[in-house]
Formats: structure tokens, sequence, C-alpha cells
């Protein structure tokens, strides 16, 4: 590869005078005198060999030739700010949120308000269960952490109720047995496949030990599956098995008949925290405005309660 003789600084030079098409602004925008600038324009043309322009009252008149190099210098230009914007890029660590799948929903909602608010923001979303986020918090893996309250280990993180009842249902096909039934224990669940958390998920124990409490022996009978969403409400469509879901994910569902919330004894309230590593200084208004979107999108009422 050969070593480019041509002094690039002249040709921004060159760039600015005509852009603006006066020495002296030029000048002026690059931090030089006049003379100076006159000189670098003075070197590029003795270096093409070739006139470029006629100086007129300090004002820049391009000949053909120099309305051609103009062309280039503008090609230049344009990808210098790109490569700076892409440098800037490489400088802002995206925030990174760690959400558990059950409020998946109304943490993206609230990011799109967010990215409206702070253009060009970059924003990295996680979705794992409640324990692994607040782990991934612990260890400033992740920025953000929005959970389901439970007896984490608050060492390292610092945590703020967002709310403190989010309501769970259990949701079925409307064509089945148990979603006729006008009241529904936990011990008519034994035979039926329930969609949940992983083993160790607050969701998981959460039945398990609902099912202790009813003083039922079989443990229930859970299914794991990394599946999205929708495609996990096809199978309780189907009557294949029931779903443990956030109320404001089924609401369309419920509302078209399609699922059935079952008639607990009680209602499923889980509390929900943002939890920060203890080391984070001072927070940025990128994380405050989160914070304030998730916490509305958290206050809207269902449509179904």
């Amino acid at each position: 590869m050969s070593v480019l003789n041509i002094d690039t600084h002249q040709l921004m030079v060159f760039y600015y005078a005509v852009t603006h098409g006066s020495i002296s602004i030029a000048a002026e925008q690059l931090g030089l005198t006049q003379p100076t600038v006159s000189y670098h324009l003075k070197s590029l043309e003795q270096y093409t060999g070739v006139k470029l322009f006629n100086i007129k009252k300090q004002r820049v008149i391009l000949t053909r030739a120099g309305q051609d190099l103009y062309q280039y210098t503008r090609e230049i230009w344009t990808q210098l700010n790109n490569i700076d914007a892409f440098f800037n890029s490489l400088k802002v660590r995206p925030i990174t949120i760690g959400v558990t799948p059950l409020l998946h929903s109304q943490v993206t909602a609230a990011l799109s308000k967010v990215c409206k608010a702070h253009p060009g923001v970059n924003i990295e979303l996680l979705i794992e269960n409640s324990t692994q986020i607040v782990q991934k918090v612990s260890d400033m893996e992740v920025d953000i952490g929005i959970v389901l309250s439970t007896d984490y280990d608050k060492s390292k993180v610092n945590p703020v109720r967002i709310s403190d009842s989010e309501r769970l249902v259990l949701v079925a096909s409307p064509n089945i047995s148990l979603a006729k039934k006008k009241k529904v224990e936990w011990a008519d669940l034994v035979s039926y496949p329930i969609i949940c958390g992983a083993p160790g998920s607050l969701l998981h124990t959460l039945v398990a030990d609902k099912f202790q409490q009813a003083g039922i022996l079989t443990p229930p009978l859970i299914i794991v599956n990394t599946l999205s969403t929708d495609v996990l409400k096809v199978f309780v469509k189907e009557g294949n098995t029931l779903g443990l879901w956030h109320i404001k994910d089924v609401e369309a569902e419920v509302n078209a008949g399609e699922l059935k919330i079952l008639p607990l004894s009680e209602d499923i309230l889980v509390p929900v925290d943002f939890v920060i590593n203890q080391k984070t200084g001072s927070i940025s208004p990128v994380i405050k405005d989160i914070t304030k979107y998730i916490e509305q999108e958290f206050r809207k009422p269902s449509g179904l309660n």
C-alpha cells in the first residue's frame, strides 16, 4: 500500500473555504488566521499543478477543476463525520435492563416512551428470571433489574419498590371442564400441567408453595418452556395446559373469549422491585425516566380488574 503524499489538512481547509465561500469565515470556523488559510489553499494548488480557484475580495471562486475537487472533499467530509459518529457510538455503552418474562410487556411499553424522550439512546433488554437478574445486577453485568420481589440477597443491590401488588392469573381454555367451575381450588389443578417459571424462579416456587399450603402432596406438573408467550398461549387455548401470567398479558385473549381466568379462591398478588447495584453512582436522566415510565405502566389499571 502506497503512502499518500497529499496533505488532507489542506483538503479540509479547501472544503471549509469553498463551503462558506469566504476565507475569513473559513479561518474563523477552523480557528486559523486568514493568511494561514490562504497559505494552505495556495499549497494545495501548487501540489495539484492545476488552477483550482480565484480569490476576489476574500471570496473563493472555483474553476471547473476546483468544482470537481470540491465534490471529492465533500465525500471525504461525510465519511469523516461517519467515522466520528462511529467512534462516539463506541464510547456510549448501552444501558442493559434485565426483566423477568412475566413483566416483559409492561417494561417494553415503557421503554418505547423512553426512546421517544431520548432519541439515540442505546438500550439492551435481557430476559431472565428474577433470581438470575438480581445476580447479574450484583455482578454489574446488568445496569437495572425489574424483578418480582423475593428473598434475594440485598447486600450488593439497592431495591426500590415499583408496585406492591401486581396480579397474576391462571388461565385456561374456556372449553375444558375446569374453566366451567364457579370456584377453583389448588387441589383441582393436580392433573393439569401449568406453564410456569424454571426451578428456582419465583413463579415456580410460588406455585409449589400454593400446593403445599393446600395440603397437596403431589408436586405440581410445571412446564418450563423457552418459547414465546404468544406461542405458549396457543397451547393453553387448545386445552393442553394452563398458563400463569400477568393479568395485562391476557386481556386481549380473555376479552375475545379465547382464554378464561380461573376463579381461584384468592388473588395471586406479587410485588415488583427496581434494583441497581449499590456501587452505581449518580443515576443518569435516562435511567430516571426508565423508572418513571415503568412505574406509570404498572399504575395503569387492567381492563379485567
